[in-house]
């Protein structure tokens, strides 16, 4: 919607600079369009660059780790580039054949040693739009419910196998 305005600022603006007689009317049509177009713009910018009319909510949930693989570890993982950035495989149902892996560009994980039970707990935060009229004035721009970060923090039995695929 916000678009709409943009276009719409510009076309009052151009008709009214180019259509009507030096007048009153003509100065406030053009400081509509005018007022209307760098509003735009303004918003525009603070949505894409400040993320302005979202805030940031958190979701956790905490599942157990099922085994997988021929060597019945509960997790695995695989490095990347340096020592520290690592894609962790880890499966959360047992009746999934499905692995599931975190994403290192945007996930945090921990891995703690010596619990009484293999769990991963998941906390996602996503970027969602204040309200309704927000939503809809910005529906071009930055989307609703957008992941930005996920933590990761496997807790495993001091048994349990970790390995390095």
């Amino acid at each position: 919607m916000i678009v709409i305005f943009l276009f719409a600022g510009a076309l009052i603006f151009a008709w009214s600079v180019i259509f009507l007689q030096h007048s009153i009317k003509k100065a406030v049509w053009v400081t509509v369009g005018f007022i209307l177009v760098v509003g735009s713009v303004v918003l525009m910018t603070l949505n894409y660059n400040g993320y302005f009319g979202m805030k940031q909510i958190q979701t956790t949930e905490t599942r157990p780790l099922a085994t997988m693989g021929k060597n019945r570890q509960v997790l695995a993982y695989k490095r990347l580039g340096t020592q520290t950035e690592r894609i962790y495989f880890y499966r959360d149902n047992p009746l999934d054949t499905k692995v599931k892996k975190t994403r290192p560009t945007i996930s945090t994980v921990v891995l703690k040693r010596g619990a009484k039970q293999n769990a991963v707990k998941i906390t996602r935060t996503y970027r969602v739009y204040r309200n309704e009229e927000l939503r809809l004035l910005f529906a071009n721009g930055v989307p609703n419910h957008q992941l930005t970060h996920s933590r990761y923090t496997f807790s495993v039995k001091s048994n349990s196998k970790v390995i390095e695929k």
